[in-house]
C-alpha cells in the first residue's frame, strides 16, 4: 500500500510541473501570433520598403536636379558677355550683323576672339564639353555651320596646358594655337539636316527656332535641354550626351547658339545603384514623359534599366496601393515584377516653347527585392514562435523529467539493499534531503582533492613547455629509466643492460665517458656533471650538464634519481671563443706571446728537441705608416694563414708538434718540435720563399728575416728565442742571406744575447667580427700601393666567404676587352687568359642578362655561355656571386667570387654586405683609374712639348742660319730641306692628334678606293729603307700575294703599316732585323684574308705593358721618362683604325728577344687599272683668281705659288672684302676663289653664301675652293653645304693644291 502511495505521489508532482507549463506556453504563443495578424505587421512592412526607396530616389532626384539647374544650366548668365563682345567686334570692323553671316573669314575672326571665353566657361561649369555655333538665314535647309566644339575628358581636373581637351569641332588653327587635339571624328564645321529632319541636331534648331520666335523672351525661359543623341550621326561614333544650349540674340536676331554637353557616362554617377539593394538588381532611370502619358527612357544604369530599355523605346507605369510607388507594365525579371519610383525633374519654367519638358528620375526596384524581405521577416516571426513552442513543450518534459529523475535512482538505489543503504542512506522521502546533503558533503572534498591534483599536473607540465631541459626518473629497483621533454626519446626505456648507468656509455663522448659513467654510478645524494652527448637521432656531440637527487621510500632505500639533463652547448663554445681570444692574438691568429710561451714551454718537457725560428716583417712600421695600420695588419694575417698552413703540414707529415706565437708588433716565433738543423731550414726557406711569392717585392715591399736557433735540452725555451732573435738580427745585418743559424755567428760575437721584452702592438683589433666593408673602408685611401691594396682585399675576400677563386675584371670598351686585372685562387693556379675580345652583340647580351642588380648569381648554366664568361673572365662550369662595377653610370668591371651558394643572397643581410663591399671596391677602382689616366694625359703632355719643341727648334735655328749673311746657296737648300723635314714631323704630330679625335668622337670613316697593294708596299719600302739604314738596320719584305689589286682605304693601311715599322725601327738597336711579312690567308670568292705581321729584334715588351702600348697617351714601362719618344697615341690609334677595319693588332713579345706586330683583315678584290697615261704638267695659263686670306704671310705664300702657274691673282684680306670684290668687278672676271674660313669681319662661309646669293650668273657657277686649317669632316660638310667646291686644309700640300684648281676649273669650263 505505501508503494502505491508513493507511486501516485510521483505521479501527481511529475503532472504539477509538466501540464501548466505546457499551458503557458501555448497561450503566449497565440498572443504574439493574434497580435501580428490584427496590427497588420506584414503591410505595414512592405509599406515601410516603399517609403525607404521613395526617399532614395527623392534624394538622388535633389541632387542630379541642382545640378542641371544651377551648375549646367547657369551658362545662360553669360549672354550678355558674349553679346558685348559681338557689337564691340562688329563696331571695330563696321559692319552689321547681316553682312557678318556672309564674311566666312570675318566669323572665322569672331569664332577665335570667343574661344579663349568658351574655355574659362567649360572649366569652371565642370561639364563635359561646350559648343558654339553661328546660326544662318534659313534654318529649314541643310547646311554646314561655322563654330566649335570642345570636349572635356575629364572635368574633374583643369590643367593649364588643356591636355585634357578634345576639339571636335572647329578651325586647325584653334587646335594649333590653343595646343588642343583633335578627336578622330573632328570636322571643321557643323553639318545640319535641317529643322525637323534629325532629333539629332535638335540642340540647335530648337534653340533658334525659340528665339526668333520669341525674340523677347528672357534667355532662362529659352534654354533646351535635348535628348540623349550622337554628335556624330554614324555608328562610329559611341559617345551618347545630352546637351542644355540656348539662343544668343543681337537686336532680336538669333546670331548663335551657346550650350555645354554632359557624356551620359558622367551621368552614371548621380544613379548609385547599389544603394537601392545589395545584390543590385535594381536601377535608375532618367526619362521624359510623353504625352500619351507613356515614359520614353533616356539614361539609366542598373539591370533593370538596361531591361526596360531592351524591350521597348517606351513603357507605362501602373498605379498601385503604396503611395509614389508605381508598376512598370510587362517587365519582369526572373518572373517578379518590376516596381519604380516616379520623381519629376524640374528643369524647365512654366512658359517654355518647348516639348518633352516632363524629365523624371526613376528609381527601379523587383518585387522581391522590395517586399521580399518583409514578408520574409514576417514569416520568420511566426515560424520562430511556433519552433518556440515546441522546444518549449520538449523543454518542459524534459526538464521535468529530470528533476524527477534523482527521486527515482535514489528509491532504485535504495532497493538494492545494504550497499544502497551505505551510498545513499536511509530509503523514505523525509530523510532524502539529509541523504542529499552528505552525499553533497562527500562530492564536494573529491572534488576538491581532484582539482588539487589536476593544478600540480598543470604546474608540472606548464614547467616542461617552458623549459627546454630534458627530465628523467630513474628507478633504481628495476632499473626503467622514464624520459620527458625530449622530442624522440620521451618514454620508458629499460636500462638493466647498462651496468655503469643509466645512459647507454655508446651516447657519451669517448673522452668524458669514464668521468660521467663515474658520476652517475657514485653514492651520493647530489649528482651533477657535465660532458657531451648524443643521442641516436643527433647529427653531432654536444655538451650536457647532468644533475639529479636523490629519492628514498618510506623504508629508507634508494628507490630513484630524478634529475634533468640541460643543454650547454652555447655557453661551452663561448667559453671557448673567450679562451681563443685570450691566448689567440686577433690579426695573425697565432699564439699571443704569454701563452704560446707556455705551449712551447710545455711542449719541451716532454721533448726539448727542435728549432727554435724567429721571423721579422722588415720596415712594417714604414709600412704602417706609408699605408695604414689596416694595411701592415692584412699583411700580418697573410703572413699568419701561410705561418699556420706550413705548422699544420708540418705536423701532419712528422706527428711533431709545431707551434708559432707573435712575438712582437713585426716579429713571429716558430717552434719546430723534433726538427733537425737539416729539415728545418728546408721548412724556413720554403716558407720564405711561399712569402716572396705572394708578397712581390716590387708591389709589397716587404722585407722578411729568420733566425734560427736549435734546441738544447738544458737551454731553456726564453733562451732559445733570444738565440734565435740574435740570429734573425745577425742575417739582418749581413744582407747576403735573409736567413742564419745561431750555430754559425763566431762565439765572440755571441756573448750578448738581446733582451726578451714585448712592444705595444697597434692594431685596429679587426677581425671575423669586422664586415669586409668597414675592412676595405679603412684599407683603401692611404698610400700610393693601390695593386697591394686590391691583392689583400680580393685575399680577405676569398678566405672570408670560403671561395674558390675571387676575380676582379675590368672592361675596356675602347678595345672591345675585357681584362682580368686580379686573380686569388684557392689553388693557387694562374689563369693564362687575362685578355678576353669581345663583339658588340655578345656586350648587349651579357648586359641583358645582368639587368640592373647589385648583386647578381651566375650558375654553371650561365657560365656555359660565351657572351657571359667573356664578361666574367671565368672557366666554363664555374657558378658564384658577381659583383657589377659602374663608372658615371656605365659599366665598367666586376668582381667575380667563385663557389659560393646562391642560397647566400637569401639572407637580406649578406646581400646588403656583398652590395656595399662592390660599390667601396668599385669607387676605389674607378679613383684608381681616373689618377692612371689623368697621370697618362700629364705624361703626354710633357712629351707632346718635347716632340713640339724639337722640331720647332730645328725650323728657328735652321731658318736663322739660313739669314746670316754670305750663306752660300747649298748651305741655305740644306737649311730648308732641314726646315722642310722638321715642318713635316710636326704635321704629322698633329695629324695624329687628330686622328685620334676623330676615332674617340666616332667620326673617323673608312674610305674604300680600288688600289694596287703592290704600288702600296713599294712606297712604304722606300720611306722605311733609309729610316733603317740610318741605323743599321736589315730591313726586309716577304710579300705572298695571289692578287694584286684590291678596294680598301689604302691610306688606313699604309699609316698602321708605316706605325708599326716605324716602331720597330725606333726600338730596334743598330745590326738589327726589322721584316714586313704580307701574305693572303683565305680566299672567300669575292673577298680575301691578308695577313701582315711586322716583326723585330728590339728590346721587347714585358707582358705586363703589353696592354698599356695600345692605350691613348702611354707607352711601355721606361724608368726614365726622357728617353721616351712621340706622343704615344700611334698605336693606339692603329689598334682603332684596325678594330674599324673589323680585326685586332696582336702582340707577341718577350723583353730582350723583339716584338711581332700582326692583324689580318678582309679585302674585297678589285680591278686592275693600269694605264700607260703619262701625266702632264699642270698649266694655268690666263686664269684669274681670287685669293681671300686674312693673313699676309698666307696670302704671299698663296700668291706666290699660284703666279709659280701663271695665274693673275688678286688678294682681299676678310669675307666682305670678297664680297664687295666680286659685286663691283664685271661677270666672269675670276676663274676661281680661293677662300679662307676663319676671318675678321665675315668668315670664309658667310661670304660664299653671299655671292651665290648675288643674281649674277657667274656667282653661282664660279668654283669657290675652301682653304683653312680645320680638318674636320664636319668642315668640309659645312664647306660643302654653304655652296663651295672644294675644301683644302692647311698646312697646304703644293701638288694636292694644283690638282683641286685644276678640277674645278675644268668642271666649270665644260
Amino acid at each position: 500500500m505505501e508503494d502505491k502511495r508513493r507511486k501516485r505521489k510521483n505521479l501527481t508532482i511529475f503532472r504539477m510541473f509538466l501540464i501548466p507549463l505546457i499551458v503557458i506556453m501555448l497561450m503566449q504563443s497565440m498572443v504574439i501570433i493574434g497580435t501580428l495578424v490584427v496590427k497588420r505587421i506584414g503591410g505595414m512592412l512592405q509599406e515601410y520598403s516603399s517609403s525607404m526607396m521613395s526617399r532614395l530616389v527623392e534624394n538622388r532626384k535633389v541632387i542630379l536636379q541642382n545640378d542641371m539647374v544651377q551648375r549646367w544650366a547657369s551658362i545662360h548668365v553669360k549672354e550678355e558677355l558674349i553679346n558685348q563682345q559681338l557689337e564691340k567686334f562688329l563696331e571695330s570692323r563696321g559692319v552689321e550683323l547681316e553682312e557678318f553671316f556672309t564674311l566666312e573669314e570675318m566669323q572665322s575672326e569672331f569664332l577665335e576672339q570667343l574661344f579663349p571665353e568658351c574655355l574659362d566657361i567649360l572649366q569652371s561649369n565642370s561639364t563635359t564639353g561646350i559648343f558654339f555655333i553661328l546660326t544662318g538665314k534659313d534654318m529649314h535647309i541643310a547646311e554646314d555651320y561655322a563654330g566649335f566644339f570642345i570636349r572635356d575628358s575629364d572635368p574633374n581636373t583643369n590643367p593649364v596646358n588643356y591636355t585634357d581637351l578634345l576639339l571636335e569641332r572647329g578651325s586647325k588653327y584653334l587646335s594649333r594655337k590653343w595646343n588642343i587635339p583633335l578627336d578622330t571624328n573632328w570636322t571643321t564645321s557643323f553639318r545640319m539636316d535641317g529643322q525637323g529632319q534629325n532629333d539629332s541636331d535638335n540642340y540647335f534648331y530648337e534653340p533658334w527656332r525659340a528665339g526668333a520666335e520669341y525674340a523677347d523672351a528672357d534667355t532662362e525661359d529659352l534654354g533646351y535641354w535635348s535628348l540623349p543623341f550622337f554628335l556624330g550621326k554614324g555608328s562610329s561614333d559611341s559617345y551618347e550626351m545630352i546637351t542644355y544650349s540656348f539662343p544668343l540674340r543681337h537686336e532680336g536676331q538669333v546670331y548663335g547658339v551657346l550650350g555645354v554637353e554632359i557624356s551620359v557616362r558622367e551621368l552614371y554617377d548621380y544613379f548609385p545603384v547599389a544603394e537601392l539593394n545589395e545584390s543590385q538588381q535594381s536601377g535608375y532611370m532618367l526619362a521624359v514623359r510623353e504625352n500619351d502619358s507613356s515614359y520614353r527612357p533616356l539614361a539609366g544604369k542598373g539591370v533593370l534599366y538596361d531591361r526596360i530599355r531592351s524591350m521597348s523605346s517606351a513603357f507605362v507605369l501602373e498605379e498601385t496601393d503604396y503611395d509614389n510607388l508605381s508598376l512598370v507594365r510587362d517587365v519582369r525579371l526572373n518572373g517578379q515584377g518590376t516596381y519604380a519610383v516616379v520623381c519629376p525633374l524640374k528643369i524647365y519654367s512654366n512658359n517654355v516653347p518647348y516639348e518633352n519638358t516632363e524629365w523624371v528620375l526613376l528609381g527601379l526596384n523587383t518585387e522581391e527585392e522590395l517586399f521580399g524581405m518583409g514578408r520574409r521577416l514576417y514569416i520568420w516571426v511566426v515560424m520562430a514562435v511556433l519552433i518556440g513552442l515546441a522546444f518549449g513543450v520538449l523543454g518542459i518534459y524534459l526538464l521535468v523529467k529530470h528533476l524527477t529523475k534523482p527521486v527515482q535512482r535514489l528509491m532504485q538505489s535504495i532497493s538494492r539493499g545494504r550497499e544502497g543503504l551505505l551510498n545513499f542512506g536511509a530509503s523514505n522521502i523525509l530523510e532524502i534531503d539529509a541523504l542529499y546533503d552528505v552525499v553533497r558533503d562527500l562530492t564536494e572534498r573529491q572534488k576538491e582533492a581532484e582539482n588539487i591534483l589536476l593544478e600540480e599536473k598543470e604546474r608540472y607540465r606548464i614547467a616542461l613547455e617552458s623549459s627546454k631541459d630534458i627530465f628523467f626518473s630513474y628507478n633504481l629497483q628495476n632499473y626503467t629509466l622514464d624520459i620527458v621533454n625530449h622530442k624522440t626519446m620521451s618514454g620508458q626505456w629499460q636500462c638493466q643492460e647498462f651496468e655503469s648507468g643509466f645512459i647507454n656509455p655508446e651516447y657519451i663522448y669517448e673522452a668524458d665517458r669514464e668521468r660521467a659513467i663515474s658520476v652517475m654510478q657514485g653514492k651520493e645524494d647530489r649528482l651533477y656533471v657535465e660532458f657531451r652527448l648524443k643521442w641516436p637521432v643527433d647529427a653531432e656531440f654536444v655538451w650536457v650538464a647532468l644533475a639529479g637527487n636523490t629519492v628514498y621510500d618510506t623504508d629508507g632505500r634508494r628507490w630513484k634519481i630524478v634529475g634533468s639533463i640541460r643543454d650547454i652547448q652555447e655557453q661551452k663554445e663561448k667559453e671557448a671563443e673567450q679562451l681563443k681570444k685570450n691566448i689567440t692574438d686577433g690579426v695573425t691568429g697565432l699564439y699571443t706571446f704569454n701563452a704560446g710561451m707556455e705551449v712551447i714551454a710545455e711542449s719541451r718537457r716532454t721533448r726539448w728537441d727542435g728549432v727554435m725560428v724567429s721571423l721579422l716583417l722588415d720596415h712594417l712600421k714604414e709600412i704602417n705608416e706609408k699605408n695604414g695600420i689596416v694595411f701592415g695588419d692584412m699583411i700580418l694575417e697573410e703572413m699568419g694563414v701561410l705561418i699556420r698552413r706550413t705548422a699544420h703540414r708540418l705536423t701532419k707529415a712528422t706527428g711533431c708538434q709545431t707551434v708559432a706565437l707573435r712575438l712582437d708588433g713585426d716579429e713571429l716565433v716558430m717552434w719546430l718540435e723534433g726538427q733537425p738543423r737539416e729539415q728545418a731550414e728546408a721548412v724556413i726557406r720554403e716558407l720564405m720563399e711561399r712569402i716572396e711569392k705572394d708578397f712581390e717585392a716590387e708591389k709589397f715591399r716587404v722585407d722578411v728575416y729568420a733566425g734560427l736557433a736549435c734546441g738544447e735540452k738544458e737551454t731553456d725555451t726564453e733562451k732559445l728565442v733570444r738565440m734565435a732573435k740574435r740570429a734573425r738580427s745577425q742575417a739582418l745585418s749581413d744582407g747576403t742571406c735573409r736567413y742564419s743559424f745561431y750555430e754559425d755567428i763566431p762565439v765572440k760575437e755571441c756573448k750578448e744575447l738581446p733582451v726578451l721584452q714585448g712592444r705595444r702592438i697597434n692594431t685596429l683589433s679587426y677581425g671575423e667580427d669586422v664586415s669586409l666593408v668597414s675592412t676595405a673602408l679603412n684599407l683603401f685611401g692611404r698610400g700610393d700601393n693601390f695593386q697591394a691594396q686590391m691583392m689583400l682585399m680580393i685575399r680577405k675576400i676569398g678566405r672570408f666567404y670560403q671561395a674558390e677563386d675571387v676575380l676582379v675584371s675590368i672592361l675596356r670598351a675602347d678595345f672591345n676587352s675585357n681584362y682580368l686585372e686580379y686573380q686569388w685562387h684557392r689553388d693557387e693556379r694562374t689563369v693564362a687568359k687575362n685578355v678576353r675580345k669581345y663583339k658588340e652583340e655578345e656586350k648587349e647580351i651579357f648586359f641583358n642578362w645582368l639587368g640592373q642588380k647589385e648583386v647578381r648569381y651566375f650558375s654553371e648554366n650561365d657560365s656555359s655561355q660565351h657572351s657571359i664568361r667573356c664578361f666574367l673572365s671565368v672557366e666554363e662550369g664555374h657558378q658564384g656571386i658577381m659583383l657589377p662595377m659602374y663608372d658615371s653610370g656605365s659599366y665598367m668591371g666586376n668582381i667575380c667570387i667563385l663557389g659560393i651558394k646562391k642560397e647566400l643572397l637569401e639572407d637580406p643581410e649578406e646581400y646588403q654586405n656583398l652590395a656595399e663591399l662592390g660599390s667601396v671596391i668599385q669607387s676605389q677602382l674607378n679613383q684608381q683609374q681616373s689618377d692612371i689616366a689623368s697621370k697618362a694625359k700629364s705624361e703626354f703632355l710633357s712629351r707632346m712639348s718635347h716632340e713640339i719643341r724639337t722640331p720647332m727648334n730645328g725650323i728657328i735655328g735652321m731658318t736663322a742660319i739660313a739669314l746670316q749673311k754670305n750663306q752660300n746657296m747649298e748651305r741655305i737648300m740644306d737649311c730648308l730641306q732641314k726646315i722642310q723635314s722638321s715642318s713635316d714631323y710636326l704635321l704629322g704630330l698633329i695629324n695624329d692628334i687628330l686622328d685620334m679625335s676623330k676615332i674617340e668622337s666616332g667620326k673617323m670613316k673608312l674610305e674604300p678606293s680600288n688600289f694596287n697593294i703592290h704600288g702600296m708596299l713599294d712606297t712604304i719600302r722606300e720611306l722605311i729603307t733609309p729610316q733603317a739604314a740610318g741605323k743599321n738596320i736589315d730591313f726586309v719584305q716577304k710579300i705572298e700575294l695571289t692578287h694584286s689589286w684590291f678596294v680598301a682605304d689604302k691610306m688606313r693601311i699604309s699609316q698602321v703599316l708605316i706605325n708599326l715599322l716605324g716602331n720597330a725601327v725606333k726600338f730596334t738597336p743598330a745590326k738589327g732585323r726589322v721584316a714586313l711579312t704580307v701574305k693572303e690567308m683565305e680566299n672567300h670568292g669575292e673577298e680575301v684574308l691578308v695577313y701582315f705581321a711586322v716583326t723585330d729584334t728590339g728590346v721587347g715588351i714585358a707582358k705586363e705593358d703589353q696592354d698599356r702600348v695600345f692605350r691613348s697617351f702611354e707607352q711601355a714601362s721606361e724608368r726614365n721618362p726622357a728617353k721616351q719618344q712621340g706622343t704615344g697615341l700611334g698605336l693606339s690609334i692603329s689598334s682603332r683604325l684596325i678594330q674599324i677595319m673589323g680585326s685586332n693588332i696582336r702582340l707577341d713579345s718577350e723583353p730582350g728577344e723583339g716584338s711581332t706586330f700582326s692583324f689580318s683583315i678582309p679585302l674585297k678584290l678589285g680591278e686592275s687599272m693600269e694605264t700607260e697615261e703619262q701625266e702632264e704638267e699642270i698649266s694655268f695659263d690666263g686664269c684669274h683668281i681670287l685669293v681671300v686670306e686674312d693673313n699676309e704671310l698666307n696670302s704671299e705664300i698663296a700668291r706666290s705659288l699660284l703666279e709659280d702657274r701663271n695665274f693673275r691673282v688678286d688678294c682681299v684680306y676678310d669675307g666682305a672684302q670678297a664680297v664687295e670684290r666680286i659685286r663691283t668687278t664685271e661677270p666672269g672676271t675670276y676663274d676661281v676663289i680661293l677662300m679662307d674660313i676663319m676671318m675678321p669681319v665675315m668668315n670664309g662661309l658667310d661670304a660664299t653664301r653671299a655671292i651665290r646669293s648675288m643674281e649674277r650668273e657667274d656667282c653661282r657657277t664660279i668654283p669657290i675652293v675652301a682653304m683653312s686649317a680645320n680638318a674636320f669632316d664636319d668642315d668640309l660638310k659645312k664647306s660643302v653645304e654653304c655652296g663651295m667646291n672644294g675644301h683644302l686644309s692647311k698646312p697646304v700640300e703644293v701638288d694636292k693644291l694644283y690638282q683641286t684648281l685644276d678640277k674645278v676649273i675644268r668642271k666649270n669650263r665644260k
